[in-house]
């Protein structure tokens, strides 16, 4: 069969030779170095492109795949070094991010007896909730008036009230006709009014042709919107 194919190219290459005599143009295939009629398409041996390629241009695809190297069909594709592949980062159980548990609502203490009070009983009732307190000062006025300056923790209106009764008893005094406990918050010790509540004690006044000791109370500052406001009588 090689010896055929060997016969038949020569005898090609004898017809380009006689062309070439005759003065037809002839060029060599830069393959396999065959004489080939100038205008052919295509080597006579070895069937490359003979076709001039335009500038700038890829070369054709028979040229563009010999030059490739040949790849096995059972070739695997290279994989990036096991450096340079993407990681994706797991967490650890030091880095989780930790879930803050939600705040309960804070319940306010129960009273232990009706509030607001509407009689003396009922308001000598609370004491027993009152909160620690410290005497900041204490001052007499003229008139038999004696004011005293408490403070104490933050607390909800009948923590108040219940405090500030507990400081009239014990900062009670026979000799004064009013005695005024004014509460003020932690920080506040130097504001003029009361920021915690005030209690103010009237000893013998005169209401309805009657002599009674009253007891009048506000909360807070007196102006808040929760502030609460008791008088009672005895």
């Amino acid at each position: 069969m090689h010896s055929e194919q060997a016969c038949v190219y020569d005898i090609l290459e004898q017809i380009v030779l006689r062309y070439r005599h005759q003065g037809g143009p002839t060029m060599r295939c830069p393959y396999c170095g065959t004489l080939n009629p100038d205008r052919a398409a295509f080597c006579a041996r070895c069937g490359r492109d003979l076709k001039p390629q335009p500038p700038n241009q890829p070369a054709s695809y028979q040229q563009s795949r010999q030059a490739l190297p040949p790849q096995s069909p059972y070739q695997q594709p290279q994989q990036a070094p096991a450096t340079q592949r993407h990681r994706t980062p797991v967490a650890s159980p030091q880095n989780a991010p930790v879930l803050k548990q939600p705040e309960l609502p804070v319940v306010p203490p129960e009273p232990p007896a009706l509030f607001p009070p509407r009689t003396v009983a009922q308001l000598q009732a609370l004491e027993q909730g009152a909160l620690a307190y410290d005497v900041v000062d204490s001052t007499t006025d003229i008139g038999r008036k004696k004011i005293v300056r408490i403070v104490y923790p933050k607390g909800v209106p009948w923590q108040q009230v219940a405090t500030l009764l507990k400081a009239l008893k014990e900062q009670q005094e026979d000799r004064f006709d009013t005695i005024i406990i004014q509460g003020v918050l932690q920080g506040d010790t130097q504001v003029y009014s009361f920021t915690n509540g005030q209690l103010v004690f009237d000893r013998n006044v005169l209401l309805g042709g009657n002599k009674m000791n009253r007891y009048q109370i506000e909360t807070g500052t007196g102006f808040d919107a929760d502030s609460v406001r008791i008088v009672v009588t005895e």
